[in-house]
């Protein structure tokens, strides 16, 4: 059994959700310049940039979620972040594997992101392509937004959000802390041990 999935314990985010879909959607674009195991696979998301390393940070973001580059750089264990974006899902997100810099195996879940707008839930794995198993992920907003999960041992995908539901994830590229990393794992699992998924 591989470790999937877990909700992460780390300091809760301060936003008015409207406030913050009014910012996204201001900022939003189409994007499809992301790595995947499969050239036929389509990108269903809308995309807001918060912070990328050539352009620094969207100063109006900073207003709508105003702790959150203190939590970003006490917090979140990565070094030499790249982009923190949010990702909206408009169309059926088909089943994939992510590619590109993965975390080492004994580091795995080790990508963290965090659900600013998730209704119902809709995100789920799958263990072969052709027998349809879904898995969801049951994530416990009221508890926190966070969570980190393994993009490469198994496919996942996502239903599409039925108005007036919505989906927006929160994605952070950068160079993982594995020490500061474990230590917050460690404790996540402990917290949230009725959630994670293994496959």
């Amino acid at each position: 059994m591989v470790l999937m999935y877990t909700p992460i314990d780390l300091p809760a985010m301060e936003y008015n959700r409207e406030e913050f879909i009014n910012w996204h959607e201001s900022k939003r674009k189409r994007n499809q310049n992301l790595p995947y195991d499969d050239n036929r696979f389509i990108a269903p998301w809308m995309v807001s940039f918060a912070f990328h390393k050539d352009y620094g940070w969207c100063n109006r973001f900073l207003k709508v979620i105003p702790n959150f580059q203190h939590i970003l750089e006490n917090y979140i264990p990565y070094n030499d972040v790249t982009y923190v974006n949010f990702l909206e899902q408009k169309i059926h997100c088909q089943l994939h594997v992510d590619r590109g810099t993965r975390p080492e195996q004994e580091d795995e879940p080790g990508t963290y992101k965090a659900f600013m707008v998730y209704d119902k839930p809709l995100m789920y794995f799958q263990k072969k392509r052709e027998v349809e198993d879904k898995v969801y992920i049951k994530h416990p907003n009221e508890l926190t937004k966070w969570f980190a999960i393994n993009n490469y041992d198994a496919l996942h995908a996502a239903d599409l959000p039925k108005p007036p539901d919505r989906k927006i994830i929160m994605t952070i590229l950068g160079k993982l802390d594995k020490k500061k990393h474990h230590k917050i794992l460690k404790r996540s699992l402990k917290k949230y041990k009725d959630y994670t998924i293994s496959l």
